[in-house]
């Protein structure tokens, strides 16, 4: 695992690395620096720096340097163009300018970090409207936060604006379908969004299962172990369900799983389902939207996940579901009676830009055939 965390950088940025050292060339060839062994010396310093800021690949540097080139390689395509089609020397002569000056590159690159960082921290309400069979005694109405991240892009005033909402929904149920946290949530930030998410009203109360990044694996100093966490958040009456089913008003049952990144302890659903519960609507809290088939034909009734972020960063999420990494990206999947939410999340991991999807809390209703 850790050759793999040096290698996967090593095999991104040589080519990456390569091309920008061209590229930097050009760039400095608008300057006048005779010498070209200066202008190889300063593209090569600016390349090993951009190296050096997107070393993790999963950082917020190695956004930046990618989103960057996927803009120079665009300008690269249109120049090709341009130079086949084109035949007026002074258009070619300011297009050779702005080639090598990565004007348009650069003011691409800015306007969709702008537009992530505003979309982000623009919060919709989601509203899904489906159907059972079930008898509920009436219809039902459950809210669903996911992937809140604490502190990433949401601190306590804004999360404290989000639950006086989710309050004036009236909903039955509060569910928080994982990463509610992470690694980089400090301890007073735990403890102040544990506060105001047991604070929700709600009929029946609020029900929550542990994401990936809950469980403080990513971090060799946790603020706080995720039995901590489980403790603080039972303390303001949430309820913590690891591998647990609960019964939940009327005809209802809430399994909630421990993350899929926990196999080794995870058990199976299908021993968490009590017998002789046919009759009852139930509802599967689990972080990474998994195993669709396999709870379909258990019967269950609706699963409630996040962990995709939709794609956070654009097009992961549309590659992730293309190539089978993740089994739905976004929205809404039926299969016969069974149907999946996988929510896009209310924030997000690691930056504070959002280019791909948007930031939601959402409403289920449920209605009886």
């Amino acid at each position: 695992m850790r050759s793999l965390f040096y290698l996967l950088p090593l095999v991104v940025y040589l080519p990456v690395g390569i091309y920008f050292y061209f590229w930097f060339q050009r760039f400095f060839s608008l300057f006048p620096i005779r010498q070209k062994r200066i202008r190889k010396a300063l593209s090569l310093i600016v390349v090993l720096c951009m190296v050096a800021a997107g070393w993790r690949v999963y950082g917020f540097g190695a956004v930046i340097v990618l989103y960057f080139l996927a803009c120079c390689l665009l300008m690269e395509i249109a120049g090709f163009i341009i130079r086949r089609f084109v035949k007026s020397e002074n258009t070619l002569k300011r297009w050779d300018f702005l080639y090598r000056s990565g004007i348009i590159s650069v003011a691409i690159l800015c306007t969709a970090l702008i537009y992530g960082y505003f979309n982000i921290h623009n919060i919709v309400r989601t509203e899904y409207q489906i159907e059972t069979s079930k008898d509920l005694g009436g219809g039902k109405k459950f809210v669903q936060i996911s992937d809140l991240h604490m502190g990433t892009t949401l601190g306590v005033d804004e999360l404290r604006e989000i639950c006086d909402a989710v309050s004036e929904e009236n909903a039955d149920m509060l569910l928080l379908t994982g990463d509610i946290f992470d690694e980089h949530t400090t301890r007073e930030e735990m403890e102040a969004a544990a506060e105001l998410l047991g604070s929700v009203d709600t009929t029946y109360g609020v029900f929550y299962v542990y994401g990936n990044h809950d469980y403080n694996h990513y971090r060799s100093t946790a603020y706080y172990t995720a039995s901590e966490l489980r403790a603080e958040l039972e303390r303001v009456g949430v309820h913590v369900l690891e591998d647990e089913t609960v019964p939940a008003g009327d005809g209802i049952l809430v399994a909630g799983r421990r993350d899929a990144s926990m196999r080794e302890v995870r058990a199976e659903l299908s021993s968490l389902i009590p017998e002789g519960s046919e009759d009852k609507f139930l509802l599967v809290l689990d972080h990474q939207p998994v195993e669709l088939e396999e709870n379909a034909a258990l019967r269950v009734d609706l699963q409630l996940s996040g962990h995709t972020h939709a794609g956070q960063i654009w097009p992961t999420g549309q590659l992730s579901e293309a190539f089978g990494i993740v089994e739905k990206n976004y929205g809404l999947e039926k299969i016969g009676e069974f149907q999946a939410i996988v929510s896009s999340g209310i924030a997000g991991w690691g930056y504070p830009v959002r280019t791909g999807g948007h930031s939601e809390y959402v409403v289920i209703s449920v209605e009886e055939k």
